[in-house]
């Protein structure tokens, strides 16, 4: 099955399209990108590490912090089951900008086929 791919691009009177891990890899970044209360239909929609401080990040609790990554990403993205996330270093090098790292690990199927899912978002 095809999906659209996301940022909506139309090109030759078509959109694109790409694959389940792709559509799932969209929306998992939609998802974390997205404040709640961004969008009108779903003002749940969306997670809520944009309503932390930048220094809150380092400070905050771990494991609440990706519980609710988690719980945001449960709820709006139900192709994937079996989700963790884990937060990653990003680094602060010289061409590299701050922010933080979210590696999201889980289970999806396709054409009945249990396959994995892995996928590391840079936020910031």
């Amino acid at each position: 099955m095809e999906y659209l791919s996301l940022p909506l691009l139309l090109r030759e009177g078509y959109l694109d399209r790409v694959g389940l891990h792709e559509s799932i890899m969209y929306s998992v970044g939609l998802i974390l990108s997205t404040r709640p209360g961004t969008l009108p239909f779903e003002p749940g929609f969306g997670c809520d590490i944009w309503d932390k401080e930048f220094s809150d990040l380092y400070t905050a609790n771990k494991a609440e912090l990706r519980s609710s990554l988690r719980n945001a990403i449960d709820k709006y993205e139900k192709r994937l089951t079996d989700v963790t996330v884990t937060l990653v270093e990003v680094g602060a090098g010289a061409h590299e900008t701050l922010g933080v790292g979210v590696k999201v690990n889980g289970n999806y199927r396709d054409n009945g086929e249990e396959k994995k899912f892995e996928a590391t978002f840079h936020l910031g």
